[in-house]
This record gives C-alpha cells, structure tokens and sequence, in this order.
C-alpha cells in the first residue's frame, strides 16, 4: 500500500517538461462572459453579482513535446459563492483538452462553493493524442469573487522506471487479492457465491474512470426513473460522489454476508478486521486504474458495508440455529 501511495506522488512518478505562469498579459487570454476583473499583485479575482451567465477567463496553452500530464499549481479563496442549481454550478479552475477528434475533455483541479480557501495541487493526465490545451478559471452561473493568485503549471513526463513499477504492484497486489481469497476458501462453504462476491469487488475496483462514469450515469437514472415510477421516492445523492456511495457500501455487506455464511468457524470481529483491511487496500490499489483514485469516506463506506453485512448475516443464522 505504501509503494502504491508514494508512486503516485508527482514529485516520484514524473519529471518537470516546462512551467508556465499565466497572467493577465498573456496574448492567449480570452474572457468569457464579460467578467468583473480585478488585478492582484500575483494573481487575479473574478465577480459576479448575479447567476445569468458564466463568467471568467481561459488561456490557450501550447502544447509540450512528450507531456503525459499537467500540474496545476495556486492559491484559491472564494468569498460568498453560490452553489447554484447543480453541483458543478460553482466556482472552478479546471483544464480542457480537445483531443484528435475536436472531442473536448474537461478535469476539474479544483472546484467549491461557499466562503473558503486553500492550496491546488492537481496532476492532470492528458488524454490520448490531445490537439488543444486550455486553462480555465470560471464562476458556473453563481455569485460571488474568485480568487486566484500564485498560479503555475507544469508539463510533466512519466519517468522511464515508473511503467515496470506499475505492472509489479499490479503483479503484487493480485498475488495479495489471491492469496487472501484463498485463506477465506479453507474449509469454506459454498465457495461460489463467496467467489463472486469477491470478483465484483475487485472489477469495480479496476474499472477505468471514463467506464465508471459512464456506467454511473446510465445506472443512476434507472434507479431514479425506476424509483419514482414504482415507489414515489426519489434516492438522496451525496454531494459531488452520487451513486458511489451506495456501490461501496453494499457491495462490502454483499461480500461480508457471503463470507460470514462462508465461514462460521471465524469470529466476527475477524471477518470485519479482513474486511476492513481489504477495504483499505482497495482504496490504495485505485491510484493504479486510470481515471480513478482513493479516499477514506470510501474507506469508512467499505467499513460500514462489512460490518453490517457480517453482524446482520451472523445474527440471522443464530437465530435460524
């Protein structure tokens, strides 16, 4: 977990190409939406009094030869932004690649709401054979000021050793996945239903980020739509994540029933310690599927899951007992 983790460190995993400091002066500095403007010693504030429009500011980059990605490096403080009607209807300081294809792809390296600040740090992977490069700086249709100031990108190459790397922590990590599946399998029973309940874990685990978006849109409105035809219900979205959270939790209390009905002859408490700890690895394991990343509130889902699906699955063979 630990060499996962610190590969995917962008001071470990890549080289610095080139680095660009954008300002109000650069000749590739286009404005949308009429923005209100004000100049700061090192950086710049965008103001809106109002959500008609989308207002800020994109630069046009030139590309690096050899870049794999681009860092995106500043300081952030909003004052009284809105959240608007949607999540993404925020203030946000994002990258848009337009690939071969005139197709155009857009990360967010930082996005928020409300009164706050903090520092970007985000490494952003280019997507294949892209054409355009843009920096862009916007308030999505919400009031409030942006500001943006120590603002710097760096173009950066992965480094010749990191690809052998990754495929040996894919090698290890397998091996890991294996030989945890079959100390459950000893002296288990009904091996199959344990074994699938494992493997759906780990393909949604190593499912690309572009597959899983698209797989969670499509299944997210048919849970909505199927919903609201049947029950009259609509299902509550967390911020930001949706659908995620309910994947992560149900699919550790599938897996924790399957093995706590696997395995009667192991406490609970170690079911639910194995649970955890894979839950945790998995988390690890996500900075190696592109397009996909870890964090402790999917940690602490996985946790959840396990626990209710041992103690819950525990309780009703006592009682069938």
């Amino acid at each position: 977990m630990a060499a996962t983790l610190l590969l995917n460190l962008p001071e470990v995993r890549y080289s610095t190409l080139a680095s660009v400091m954008p300002t109000l002066a650069d000749e590739g500095l286009r404005r949308l939406g009429e923005p209100v403007l004000t100049p700061l010693p090192d950086g710049f504030a965008l103001s809106a009094a109002d959500i008609d429009k989308t207002r800020g500011l994109a630069w046009a980059l030139p590309m690096a030869d050899g870049a794999l990605a681009v860092r995106v490096q500043a300081e952030v403080a909003l004052d009284a932004v809105g959240e608007g009607e949607k999540p993404w209807h925020r203030a946000m300081l994002s990258v848009r690649m337009v690939d071969a294809l005139g197709k155009g792809h857009e990360r967010a390296a930082f996005i928020g709401a409300g009164t706050q600040a903090g520092a970007v740090d985000s490494v952003i992977l280019l997507v294949p054979e892209t054409s355009e490069l843009q920096l862009m700086a916007r308030l999505l249709r919400v009031p409030g000021t942006f500001s943006v100031s120590e603002l710097r990108l760096s173009w950066l190459v992965e480094r010749a050793w990191v690809s052998p790397a990754l495929l040996a922590l894919w090698v290890l990590w397998l091996v890991a996945f294996g030989a945890l599946l079959a100390h459950w399998l000893h002296a288990a029973r009904y091996r199959a239903g344990l074994v699938l309940a494992f493997a759906l874990v780990l393909a949604a685990v190593a499912m690309p980020g572009e597959w899983r978006n698209v797989l969670q849109q499509q299944v997210t409105a048919f849970v909505h739509q199927w919903l609201a035809d049947w029950l009259g219900w609509s299902m509550p979205v967390s911020e930001g994540r949706g659908l995620s959270d309910y994947v992560h939790f149900l699919m550790f209390a599938l897996l924790g029933a399957a093995l706590a009905v696997a395995r009667r002859d192991l406490a609970a408490w170690r079911l639910i310690g194995g649970l955890i700890l894979l839950g945790a690895a998995t988390e690890a394991m996500q900075f190696l599927v592109p397009g996909r990343e870890g964090g402790w509130l999917d940690v602490g889902l996985d946790a959840g899951g396990a626990m209710l699906g041992v103690l819950v699955t525990r309780l009703g063979l006592m009682r069938m007992a």
